[in-house]
């Protein structure tokens, strides 16, 4: 008996793989108010450059539920972990059962499946499992983007960081380090351990002290607590330097008398999405970053995730978990 081969079995197993998606899947819909439940969906489809993914978690971020009005009827969430179920059209380089993150834009990931555009996906890191990666892509390409491309951090620098101890605050914390800056970071004095342990060199106890009396001179401050905190930041940045915000935009004016850039993140500006992931999964792999899970919830439990979430303390990240997820891989 001739022997298929090698190439076109592969193929076969692939498309089958590829196949598997039923027409319907379970997801969280928004609904009237902001309320959430979880209802019968129909399964996404991939278009051309774009891939379907099996989720295994989502990420929870206070945008899902800022922009909630406007996704009545549709799937929350963007942050997503899991592995590639099928390809749309044009798509190389990747195939049906790889471990991937990314982000969910557009399908939304409070799902069992969802949808992403490869310039919006990277493998997961295998250090990480899937509800550790499902906490990265948001908070990292927004800390990458506020570092690196707005605020042009160079090795030897000190970065002051408020809201240290949250999701975009401890992955700026970690990026920071690796690129060989002094970092500094606001956050209550119960977050000190925390972020010791991801690299912080200093902490500040925002509750009994003003980081402008502790501080000044900083290279560079990354501002993600709230607006109120860009105003009393500026004095605190040298001459020359540097005051990104997540959080809203410092004055204008103030910032040109202080002789100092103030900016936010422009996603359209450095590099992909994709190519920001990858270089954060090195750095996971190369044990310079990880993602701290305080709590998980399953899809029923979303309105809990996001009251947690809108509590303004979150450690780290919150996940849904969508599927069972195999153990992280020993170091």
């Amino acid at each position: 008996m001739r022997r298929a081969p090698l190439a076109a079995v592969i193929t076969l197993v692939a498309t089958a793989v590829a196949m598997a998606a039923p027409a319907s899947m379970q997801g969280v819909r928004v609904g009237d108010g902001g309320s959430l439940s979880v209802a019968e969906l129909p399964v996404p489809k991939p278009g051309a450059g774009e891939v379907l993914i099996k989720v295994h978690a989502a990420g929870v971020n206070p945008v899902d539920w800022k922009v909630a009005g406007g996704r009545v009827g549709q799937v929350p969430g963007t942050d997503v972990s899991g592995v590639i179920d099928s390809l749309g059209e044009g798509v190389s380089g990747w195939k049906a059962g790889d471990a991937v993150l990314g982000l969910a834009r557009q399908s939304g990931s409070y799902a069992e499946y969802a949808v992403v555009p490869v310039d919006s996906l990277a493998r997961k890191p295998q250090s990480m499992s899937f509800e550790e990666a499902a906490g990265v892509p948001i908070a990292a390409v927004t800390a990458y983007r506020a570092l690196h491309d707005e605020g042009g951090i160079q090795r030897g620098q000190t970065v002051l960081i408020h809201g240290a101890a949250g999701g975009v605050g401890s992955a700026a914390v970690q990026i920071a380090k690796a690129a060989g800056a002094k970092v500094i970071g606001t956050a209550s004095a119960n977050n000190r351990e925390f972020l010791d342990s991801i690299g912080a060199d200093q902490v500040i106890d925002y509750r009994t002290q003003k980081f402008e009396d502790v501080v000044k001179n900083v290279d560079l401050v990354l501002n993600t607590a709230n607006a109120e905190t860009n105003a009393r930041s500026i004095a605190v940045v040298r001459e020359g330097g540097t005051l990104v915000s997540v959080v809203g935009s410092a004055d204008a004016a103030a910032c040109a008398a202080a002789k100092i850039r103030c900016a936010r993140p422009d996603h359209n500006k450095g590099a992909s999405n994709a190519e920001q992931l990858a270089r954060v999964g090195e750095l996971a792999d190369a044990g310079k970053f990880k993602v701290y899970v305080e709590g998980t919830y399953s899809m029923a439990e979303a309105a809990r995730a996001w009251a947690k979430s809108r509590d303004g303390h979150t450690r780290g990240k919150l996940i849904i978990l969508v599927a069972a997820s195999p153990a992280k891989k020993p170091q």
